[in-house]
C-alpha cells in the first residue's frame, strides 16, 4: 500500500480511504515508483506544535509537517494539524476534509522535492496542489 493513514485524534474530519486516495493521486501523477510509501498522521495541534518545536525549533503550531524518509521507497511522514485544518478549511469556505486533503499532498509534494521558500515557487506549488485535486473531483475554496 502506497499510503498509510494514521488518525490520532477523536474525529479526523475525512476519512482514511480517501486520503489514501488523494495521496495515490499525487504520487501516480509525479510517477514515483510503485513501491514509494508516505504515511500520513492527523493530529491536534497541541501534538503539532510539539514536533514543530523539537524538529524545527519553532515554538508554534502548524497545518503541516513534512519529514523526509531515507530512501526512495519510504518517501516519509507527513503530520496534519486537524484543527488547523478546520479553522483554515471554515475561513476558506469549503470542508475540513477538503483542507485536509490539500495540506496533505501539499506536504507530500515537499516530499517529492517541492519547495515553497520563495513567493513564487508558494504559488506555484498551491496551484499544482489545486490541480492534483480538481483532478479528483475536490474543488479547493479561498
Amino acid at each position: 500500500m502506497p499510503a498509510v493513514v494514521l488518525a490520532k485524534v477523536r474525529r479526523p474530519g475525512i476519512a482514511p480511504r480517501r486520503l489514501r486516495r488523494v495521496l495515490a493521486h499525487v504520487l501516480r501523477r509525479h510517477r514515483a515508483p510503485a513501491r514509494a510509501q508516505v504515511t500520513v498522521v492527523l493530529v491536534s495541534d497541541r501534538a503539532i506544535r510539539v514536533l514543530n518545536r523539537r524538529f524545527l525549533r519553532k515554538d508554534r503550531s502548524t497545518d503541516v509537517l513534512a519529514f523526509p524518509g531515507g530512501d526512495r521507497s519510504f518517501l516519509g511522514e507527513v503530520v496534519v494539524s486537524v484543527d488547523r485544518a478546520r479553522a483554515q478549511a471554515k475561513a476558506a469556505g469549503h470542508d475540513p476534509a477538503t483542507e485536509i486533503a490539500l495540506l496533505a499532498a501539499h506536504g507530500l509534494l515537499h516530499l517529492l522535492g517541492y519547495s515553497d521558500r520563495t513567493a513564487a515557487r508558494r504559488a506555484w506549488m498551491m496551484r499544482r496542489q489545486r490541480r492534483l485535486l480538481h483532478e479528483l473531483g475536490i474543488e479547493v475554496r479561498g
